[in-house]
């Protein structure tokens, strides 16, 4: 028997792994939904690395982005 995790709990998880790795999520509404986009904080700016349309996915991104496993 599997059990699916929550998308509010692996959103967090994302946005918390992000925080910790100086990146930050910022979610933007979309025609197709809601669009998830990932930035790295630099010291001059902040530079987009990718975005993604399910939590799920989003998470995956954010975990290959700051190599966390």
């Amino acid at each position: 028997m599997s059990t699916q995790r929550n998308p509010i709990q692996v959103l967090k998880e994302a946005k918390q792994i992000a925080r910790d790795h100086g990146c930050f999520v910022v979610e933007k509404p979309d025609p197709k939904g809601t669009r998830y986009l990932v930035y790295r904080k630099l010291f001059d700016r902040n530079e987009c690395v990718g975005s993604r349309f399910s939590v799920s996915a989003l998470h995956k991104l954010v975990c290959k982005v700051t190599n966390f496993h």
